[in-house]
């Protein structure tokens, strides 16, 4: 168990957290689709570009991996990288299981789910058993998946609340035809689970297993504020006394108010962040306006994948990554410049199979996306998309000014990618500091590979 650090540490960290983003959200706090209608790149330092865009591939890698500088380098730019290595507060990756699912559990899942759903389950175990925990609470529990992995393995109970009936059905036809044994050990329920949830859960608890033991709360992946509808839960069931929750889509957190600054930004204010109340001080106590720069696009920053995922990344990698990038941003900038805003056809945008070049690359755009017009949504699509040839001739023209700018774009990712652990360590130590701020004995837990599954920290609770 981690004790909670000093509050006069947890508030340095907080306010240098708060100093990093504040002066760097150029980086990050505009959607990278409007790279150059933002005019996002020139914002780099001119002397930081001098020496960045003469590495080689594996030297930029090393930055964003392992966050190494050259000694010749602007202080700035030394000061910058050493930031985002001091708070990243997230713990190093555990050895990774060697086991794998049992074959009647692999139908149908990806690597990426298997070896999620094996992890979770092993950690379930390790944290439950020396506390005879034997009734575990799966949050979102969506196919049921891990619910059915943990009665395989260990012999839990366990209860699976999903808000999704369609889910809750599918996981119920599942067990029937796959898993008929643990029809009496494994339950799923509908539930649309609140922090006012404590009541309802220990009715179904009751109905179906019929006692009031001890039990687990665990969740794989809680979108947006059920974590924290989880954490409180929690706080409030007298029968939980281990927590286990791995969060994802921090920037489906619900926002409590939102202010219209002017037709392209907006403040944004969330229900449950910051949650702590160290945090809120540290707020207090500084000038920072956090809705200005602590919006969606930091949150969508703290669940982007890892830096991990450019360790040893090829040139070919590289090169694809940035033409998809700046491939995008041309054709942002140019329904920008034109009075247009892009709006999708089909449920995916531009597929990367298409990016072989440009002018396919266009030719696949303009048939998944809409030129709508900014002055009147309703002149007939028909007129604008009449026109299609001359669009494309003329996106094509304007990649020409701007494709020179593909190394350029690389660093920029490279750059927002190096405060993205910070940015999710910020998130996961302000709940954790909530935590330890009503008494419970919490920590970060690692818990998968981060080259395989993005989100890989459980929040770790115990009751004393």
């Amino acid at each position: 168990m981690m004790a909670c650090v000093s509050e006069r540490v947890q508030n340095k960290y907080f306010s240098d957290a708060l100093n990093l983003f504040a002066e760097t959200q150029w980086l990050y706090n505009t959607p990278v689709t409007d790279l150059l209608a933002k005019g996002l790149l020139d914002f780099l330092p001119t002397d930081w570009l001098n020496v960045l865009q003469i590495l080689e591939i594996q030297e930029l890698n090393n930055m964003v991996v392992k966050k190494t500088t050259k000694p010749q380098w602007p202080e700035t730019l030394k000061a910058f990288v050493k930031k985002c290595k001091n708070l990243n507060r997230l713990p190093l990756i555990n050895t990774v299981l060697s086991t794998t699912l049992p074959k009647n559990f692999q139908i149908g899942l990806n690597d990426k789910k298997q070896h999620e759903i094996m992890h979770l389950a092993h950690l379930v175990h390790k944290q439950c058993a020396p506390h005879d925990i034997n009734v575990i609470i799966d949050f979102g529990a969506g196919l049921g998946y891990v619910c059915q992995l943990l009665y395989h393995l260990y012999g839990y109970k366990v209860l699976g609340l999903e808000k999704n009936q369609a889910n809750v059905n599918k996981a119920r036809d599942r067990q029937v035809k796959m898993y008929p044994d643990s029809l009496e050990y494994v339950k799923y329920n509908c539930c649309d689970l609140t922090c006012d949830s404590v009541e309802i859960i220990e009715t179904i608890l009751r109905t179906e297993f019929q006692e009031n033991s001890d039990v687990c709360l665990i969740g794989l992946h809680a979108c947006g504020d059920l974590s924290i509808h989880a954490s409180k839960i929690f706080l409030n069931m007298k029968a939980a006394q281990i927590f286990i929750m791995i969060s994802c889509c921090y920037h489906k957190l619900s926002i409590s108010k939102s202010i219209q600054i002017n037709a392209s930004t907006e403040k944004q204010y969330f229900n449950n962040f910051p949650l702590s109340n160290c945090l809120k001080s540290v707020i207090l106590n500084t000038d920072f306006d956090i809705g200005l720069f602590l919006r969606q696009p930091f949150l969508r920053l703290a669940c982007q994948e890892p830096a991990d995922r450019w360790n040893n990344m090829s040139a070919e990698t590289h090169n694809q990554h940035s033409f998809y990038v700046l491939a995008r941003a041309v054709l942002q900038l140019y329904a920008t410049e034109n009075g247009f805003f892009l709006k999708k056809c089909t449920r995916k945008g531009t597929r990367k199979s298409q990016c072989l070049n440009f002018e396919t690359y266009v030719k696949d755009s303009l048939n998944r996306y809409i030129l709508q017009s900014l002055k009147d949504e309703k002149i007939e699509v028909q007129n604008i998309q009449s026109d299609l040839d001359i669009h494309e001739k003329n996106i094509i023209e304007l990649w020409k000014n701007h494709y020179n700018k593909l190394k350029v774009v690389e660093i920029y990712t490279a750059l927002q990618l190096m405060l993205q652990s910070a940015a999710e360590s910020l998130i996961l130590q302000d709940w954790l500091c909530w935590m330890h701020e009503r008494g419970l004995d919490a920590t970060i837990i690692p818990v998968m590979n981060k080259q395989l599954s993005p989100r890989s920290y459980a929040i770790v609770s115990w009751k004393r």
